[in-house]
C-alpha cells in the first residue's frame, strides 16, 4: 500500500515521443537556461506523463503557458528532490529504474527559475501524446484480467479494495512480465497485485505494483514468477477521492514464459517483522527483522514497505566472512509514492548471508501524514495500521 497526490509530481515519463532541440544533446546551458532550449526537454522526459489533463499531476506542464506559473514552486521541488519522486539515497545502485534528475539538469531548473524563467528563441519542443488507452507496452497479453466498474465518492477518507482473483489456470504458469492499466489515474493512488497463500484468499507474495509514475515490470531475463495451478491471486487497490465521484475498471496483463524458457524462479522474500508495537506520540521509533539466505544468490530488486507512519528504511547484508555491505538506503521514506528499486546489475551475495532490514516510524504530531498520534500501532493490513516489511527480489545464483 502506496505520496499522496498533493504536490507537485515531476514523475516519469512513461510512454510519448519527445522530439529533442539539439542543444538537450549536449546538456543544460547551465550559464542562461531557457524553456525552449534547456527546461522543456527536462520536463516532458521526466514529468509530462503525469502532469498533463486527466492525469493525476495537479496542474499541467507541457507548455511554457502553462509552466510558467509554477517556475519557483518547480524549482523548490526539485532542488529538494521531492520531485520526480525518487526516494534512494544517494550513493546506493546504480539503478535501472531511476527517475531522479541529475545535479545540471537541477541547477538548469534553479537558475532558469531564478533568472525569471525566461521561454527562449525558436518552437518549443513537441511532446507527442502517449500511445491511445487500451494499448500494452509489451504487445498483447497472454492473459488480462478486468475488475469490475468500482464507484469512489467525491469526498470522504481514501477507500481501501481487496478483490480476489480466481484465475482457473489448469497447470502452473509462469510470467514473465505483469502490466497494470488504471482505470482511472486521477482516483487510483496505487495498486499491488499479490498471489494469495495456498489455499486462501490472504495476501502471501508481492508480484507487481502500480502507482504514479511506474512502468510496467517485465522481469530479469531468463527469470519468471511462478503461479502455481489453483493459486489465486488479491488486487489490492488504494483511493484517493478528488472532489468529484468517479469510476474505475482497472485491468491487468500477463505475459507467460514457456517452461523452458525459463532459467530461475524470480522470488520475492519477504522480510518482516511483526511485532512492531509504536506507542502514541513517538516521533522515532526504530525496528528491524532479518533473513538468512540459505543459497548463493544475485538480488535484482528492493521494495520498503510501510505504511503512513513510516520515516525511513535500510538494507544491509551481513557476509558470512564478517564484512557488512550496505544495499539501500531510504532516509525519506514516502507512503505515497512507493517504489521497487531495480539494480541495474544484479548483487551477488553468499549463502549465509543475513540481509538486515532497518526502519524507523514518525506517530507524532509533527508527522502530517499520521492518521491518528493519540494510538498505538501494531501491524496490521489497514493503512492506519503499520508494517515493516523489507521485500528483496533475486534468483539462485547457481543451478
Amino acid at each position: 500500500m502506496i505520496r499522496r497526490p498533493n504536490v507537485i509530481g515531476l514523475a516519469a515519463a512513461t510512454a510519448g515521443i519527445l522530439h529533442l532541440v539539439p542543444a538537450m544533446a549536449a546538456g543544460p546551458n547551465l550559464d542562461r537556461p531557457t524553456f525552449v532550449d534547456d527546461v522543456a526537454p527536462i520536463l516532458r522526459a521526466n514529468c509530462v506523463s503525469c502532469h498533463q489533463p486527466d492525469e493525476i499531476g495537479p496542474m499541467s506542464l507541457r507548455t511554457y503557458r502553462e509552466v510558467r506559473p509554477w517556475a519557483r514552486s518547480i524549482a523548490r521541488a526539485v532542488e529538494n528532490r521531492d520531485m520526480p519522486p525518487w526516494d534512494a539515497d544517494p550513493g546506493y545502485g546504480p539503478w535501472s529504474n531511476d527517475i531522479s534528475l541529475n545535479d545540471d539538469e537541477i541547477a538548469a531548473i534553479t537558475r532558469w527559475a531564478a533568472n525569471g524563467a525566461p521561454r527562449g528563441e525558436g518552437d518549443e519542443p513537441v511532446y507527442g501524446q502517449p500511445e491511445a488507452a487500451g494499448e500494452w507496452t509489451f504487445g498483447e497479453p497472454d492473459w488480462v484480467f478486468e475488475f469490475d466498474l468500482y464507484e469512489v465518492a467525491a469526498e470522504g477518507p481514501d477507500e481501501f479494495r481487496d478483490v480476489l482473483i480466481t484465475t482457473g489456470f489448469e497447470e502452473d504458469r509462469w510470467i514473465r512480465a505483469i502490466e497494470v492499466q488504471p482505470g482511472n489515474r486521477r482516483v487510483l493512488h496505487h495498486f499491488i497485485l499479490w498471489r494469495a497463500a495456498e489455499g486462501a484468499a490472504y495476501q502471501e507474495d508481492w508480484m507487481a505494483a502500480w502507482t504514479a509514475g511506474a512502468k510496467p515490470y517485465e522481469f530479469p531475463a531468463g527469470s519468471a514468477r511462478l503461479l502455481q495451478k489453483g493459486r489465486k491471486m488479491v488486487g489490492d487497490f488504494h483511493y484517493h477521492p478528488r472532489g468529484e465521484a468517479a469510476t474505475d475498471s482497472t485491468r491487468i496483463g500477463l505475459w507467460f514464459a514457456e517452461p523452458e524458457e525459463v532459467e530461475k524462479e524470480l522470488i520475492t522474500l519477504p522480510i518482516w517483522n511483526a511485532g512492531i508495537h509504536i506507542p502514541a506520540g513517538d516521533p522515532n521509533y526504530e525496528a528491524e527483522a532479518s533473513r538468512v539466505l540459505e543459497e548463493d544468490v544475485l538480488i535484482h530488486a528492493f521494495t520498503p514497505h510501510m505504511h503512513y507512519r513510516g520515516k525511513a528504511m535500510f538494507f544491509t547484508a551481513e557476509l558470512p566472512d564478517g564484512s557488512t555491505r550496505d544495499l539501500l538506503g531510504v532516509s525519506r521514506y514516502d507512503f505515497n509514492w512507493q517504489t521497487t528499486y531495480q539494480l541495474s546489475e544484479p548483487i551477488r551475495l553468499p549463502a549465509g548471508t543475513r540481509v538486515r532490514v532497518k526502519a524507523s516510524f514518525d506517530n507524532s504530531v509533527d508527522n502530517p501524514e499520521n492518521p491518528d498520534p493519540t494510538v498505538d500501532v501494531t501491524w496490521g493490513l489497514e493503512s492506519s495500521d503499520e508494517m515493516l516489511n523489507g521485500l528483496v527480489d533475486y534468483v539462485a545464483a547457481d543451478g
